[in-house]
């Protein structure tokens, strides 16, 4: 899914009609133990003092059908303290605050204990700009 201010984002760049702020340089990945919504808002992501921090998104596919995968694995850092179980991935605009820009469910929730290293396996992140109806 992609929040409201990232299709607008999006839109007023490619058809330059809002071109402020301009579309990121830099992209990245983290968890949530909550669902976000469309609104940007509703991520409860892990304590930075538990280990935690998002990862820049690199090394992305060119667009097939209007979806872009991860071509090698992401990995987070290590967790140095209980993260909860991470039910959804986030994308920002920033290392940390920022905007949320999309978010999906994982296919699998994941209670991510201490000494625990999450992993989003290679061609297993698909990003798209189209919401469902």
């Amino acid at each position: 899914m992609n929040t409201t201010y990232f299709l607008n984002q999006v839109m007023g760049n490619l058809f330059k009609t809002k071109e402020t702020p301009a579309l990121p340089s830099e992209y990245y990945i983290g968890l949530s133990s909550t669902a976000p919504n469309i609104s940007g808002g509703n991520v409860t992501e892990p304590l930075s003092n538990s280990g935690y921090k998002r990862v820049k998104l690199e090394n992305l596919s060119e667009p097939a059908d209007g979806v872009i995968t991860n071509e090698q694995a992401i990995s987070f850092d290590e967790s140095t303290a209980n993260w909860g179980t991470m039910s959804h991935f986030v994308i920002y605009d920033a290392l940390e605050a920022g905007n949320l820009l999309m978010y999906d469910t994982l296919s699998t929730p994941r209670n991510v204990e201490a000494a625990t290293i999450v992993t989003i396996k290679a061609n297993s992140l698909t990003l798209t700009l189209s919401n469902p109806a």
